[in-house]
């Protein structure tokens, strides 16, 4: 069994917060984890208002270089769906490696929601001169 820690930061923004419960399930170049419903001991604080939460995820074995992240929120029963501000979602690997999916929206609504790793790729290739000397001069 392969732990992946999964860090999901809700915005500061007012009524960024829910309620709801939220699930996530990681998907990676060599596999997918389950849908994982997130409990923790912080229950139902853990997505108030500019909170940072962390949970387990686990995979039989490993799902490789993560590529893309799902996340759904339902109500509770009795409760009407709120809205939900979710910055942006960082998986660290047993690797170590850390996969960062920048989300910056509201989520207000059962559906499934997908988003793409987004960590800076410095591409190789040949560049003329004044494209290496500006390069050079940002480093």
């Amino acid at each position: 069994m392969v732990s992946y820690k999964v860090t999901l930061f809700t915005g500061n923004q007012v009524a960024a917060g829910t309620f709801d419960r939220v699930s996530v399930k990681l998907v990676g170049t060599e596999g997918e984890s389950e849908r994982k419903w997130l409990v923790g001991f912080k229950g139902a604080s853990a997505f108030i208002r500019g909170a940072e939460s962390s949970f387990t995820v686990c995979a039989p074995t490993s799902l490789g270089k993560l590529v893309l992240v799902e996340v759904d929120k339902k109500s509770l029963p009795l409760l009407p769906e709120d809205s939900w501000f979710l910055t942006k979602v960082e998986v660290k690997s047993p690797d170590g490696d850390t996969f960062t999916f920048p989300v910056h929206r509201w989520i207000s609504d059962s559906s499934v929601h997908r988003f793409r790793e987004a960590t800076g790729l410095r591409t190789l290739f040949k560049c003329n001169k004044l494209l290496c000397n500006q390069e050079d001069e940002e480093e």
